[in-house]
């Protein structure tokens, strides 16, 4: 979606008011531009952070500058690229999905679905497992056996004592099928369904999923903890290594866990221990987590955390030892706030399905679908055993025109079922002919009912049409703006460095100090290692240097030593100094002393081209989208009828 990130200002509109009169706002290359365009993205984009302040004068003419780039590109032939009409086909297929569903079923399932994640459930459940090609023999062998093991339960058996030895879910043998708390979505629909249909304290009847049938016992419900904002330290040591493994992560886990406690700051520590790659480029923070998103144990240790920046003692999960950083919590979202993500949660799960169906029943009864029963049966006729293998070839002299269904009038032939049945290799040996025929021309109708609607989105839906033509522009000034723009300032090293020369005096320091801090853990050095601090400030000293003359007797470095430069307003972990070369500040936390010493004072110089090439880069951008638009506004003829843009509220 990068084209959709950078060119937010103009796509990803989803709603329209048409307007009972319309004007022509300008012209650019004599080509109009309505104001009912204007207006939609005006509004659309005034309650977007850094433009909902701008006046339409303002906005009009960052429009401008995107239709002419957008111009630009339909001149130079970019619409017409085979990689522009194959991604934006792509998109299309994405954008005509929830026009392809039951509106009323999608709403009903949202509501529910955001009613369940304000209670949580805690659930054990007992798995009989089902093969991947289920016969009905399969089916009911499994369907059997649970029901036998629910006997069982009502009997009075242990539900755990049942699960290690019945259940084909492989953690029963740990947890004894329980599965702790969870909430929507957690679980697959039909699992979830039953969980939350079934009073405390009872069992389900056995529940199909797409992994087998299930018994599930609900242990308790509980109102829904919220959501939290952790930040985590990990250090790797999966379930399956050897406990020499584990222990050697653990003892690693408690010397981080120790420098915390002794003042280092979580970052710090991220950076120096944490091999969660992921978040570890992020100083470890995660993303917001509701509560049953984490193992129990562990929800329970970070949900009792109650200052942000608070920490927990190292805890283990299968993938090794942890340290969670407690950043903030917070309540559920609204049901207005969090409904477009719950609704897109939905079209990716079964309930997703579910609409889909309703939905093709609705388009039978909406569009005319005829079928031809005896075209159909003389194309079972043809078929012979070689189907079943994929070996069967239609006669060359059949007439194959007839045809076998019709939507909307548009008919489909013999032959074009014909070619479908052949897409398919391979058939059950079970199914007589005439099924594998009913069966590929049904699929075959609903494929090219699904296809005939899909066609016809931009004359039932405004929305569909003005979104589309949104993400046709959007791909577009992507695509030209990376060619003129974004790339040429990167790949252009000869002019990104001769405009950091021309601008130098930007890219300035304030007047920096250049310190040092030293962090001394047994206060028998400290008077030496405040003595050689001193010393190295007049001969500025190597670090090598002043461990050799501090802790020379010792293997391990009995000081440790982050030379470092503050720049002056820059906020530290140090709090104030004396701003002087020599200074020096003593900083005393539990076992341990920090001396942060002043080395130098640098007055204000420019920045190294690599300091500062990703702001270089940045600003070359902006200077030569600036000339681009110049030369494009000299090239096209730009004319604003003022009295329409009056009209623009």
């Amino acid at each position: 979606m990068k084209h959709l990130i950078l060119a937010l200002v103009f796509i990803n509109c989803l709603s329209f008011a048409a307007l009972s009169q319309d004007a022509v706002l300008l012209t650019i290359d004599n080509q109009p531009v309505m104001k009912s365009e204007f207006e939609r993205i005006f509004r659309k984009n005034n309650n977007v952070e850094g433009y909902e302040s701008k006046s339409p004068a303002e906005y009009l003419e960052m429009f401008i500058n995107f239709k002419l780039k957008v111009l630009e590109a339909r001149k130079l032939g970019y619409d017409t690229l085979d990689s522009f009409v194959n991604e934006l086909a792509g998109y299309r297929e994405q954008l005509s999905k929830p026009y392809l569903q039951d509106r009323n079923l999608i709403d009903r399932l949202v509501l529910e679905a955001y009613n369940r994640t304000l209670t949580e459930v805690d659930a054990s459940h007992i798995m009989v497992k089902l093969p991947a090609e289920t016969k009905p023999a399969d089916t009911l062998d499994a369907y059997n056996k649970a029901m036998n093991i629910r006997k069982r339960l009502l009997s009075g058996e242990a539900f755990d004592k049942i699960a290690r030895e019945e259940s084909e879910d492989p953690s029963a043998k740990v947890n004894g099928g329980n599965l702790g708390w969870f909430s929507a979505f957690s679980m697959v629909y039909p699992f979830e369904n039953a969980a939350y249909n079934t009073p405390v304290g009872q069992f389900s009847m056995p529940v199909k999923s797409k992994y087998g049938y299930h018994i599930i016992r609900v242990n308790g419900r509980r109102q829904a903890l919220g959501e939290i904002r952790l930040a985590h330290i990990l250090i790797r040591s999966g379930k399956n290594e050897n406990q020499e493994a584990v222990n050697k992560a653990k003892e690693k886990a408690n010397a981080c866990y120790k420098q915390l406690q002794e003042g280092a700051s979580f970052a710090d520590m991220v950076k120096q221990y944490s091999e969660d790659a992921g978040s570890a480029r992020n100083a470890g923070q995660m993303r917001w987590l509701r509560s049953g998103e984490l193992p129990a144990d562990i929800e329970a240790k970070v949900f009792a955390l109650t200052d942000s920046g608070s920490y927990t003692v190292p805890v283990q999960s299968d993938y090794g030892w942890h340290i969670f950083q407690l950043l903030g919590k917070r309540p559920l979202a609204s049901f207005d706030q969090i409904k477009p993500q719950i609704e897109e949660r939905i079209m990716m799960d079964e309930r997703g399905k579910k609409t889909e169906e309703a939905f093709f029943a609705a388009l039978m009864q909406e569009h005319k679908v005829i079928k031809y029963p005896e075209n159909i049966t003389d194309i079972a006729g043809m078929l012979d055993k070689a189907i079943y293998s994929g070996a069967w070839k239609p006669g060359l002299a059949t007439d194959l025109i007839e045809p076998v269904f019709a939507v909307d009038n548009q008919e489909y032939s013999q032959k074009e079922l014909i070619d479908f049945i052949l897409k398919t290799n391979r058939y059950n040996k079970k199914l007589g002919f005439a099924d594998i025929v009913n069966s590929k021309c049904d699929e075959l109708v609903r494929i090219s009912l699904m296809a005939h609607e899909k066609q016809l989105l931009e004359e039932k839906y405004p929305n569909f049409k003005y979104l589309m033509e949104e993400y046709h522009d959007g791909i577009l000034l992507f695509n030209i703006m990376d060619r003129n723009v974004w790339s040429m300032a990167v790949n252009d090293s000869a002019g990104l460095r001769s405009f950091y020369r021309q601008h130098e005096k930007e890219y300035m320091w304030n007047e920096r100090a250049d310190v040092s801090l030293y962090t001394v853990r047994d206060p028998l050095y400290l008077k030496s290692a405040t003595k050689y601090a001193r010393k190295r400030v007049k001969k500025s000293g190597s670090v090598s240097e002043y461990l050799k003359n501090v802790c020379s007797n010792d293997s391990i470095n009995c000081v440790e030593v982050v030379d470092r430069r503050i720049e002056k307003g820059e906020s530290t972990p140090y709090g104030e100094f004396v701003w002087e070369k020599g200074t020096v500040k003593t900083m005393a936390q539990a076992n341990l002393t920090r001396l942060l010493v002043v080395n130098s004072i640098i007055p204000p110089s420019p920045k190294a081209f690599d300091d500062v090439q990703g702001q270089v880069t940045a600003d070359y951008q902006n200077f030569l989208d600036k000339q681009w638009i110049d030369s494009l506004r000299a090239k096209y003829a730009v004319v604003v009828n003022q009295d329409v843009l009056k009209q623009v509220k």
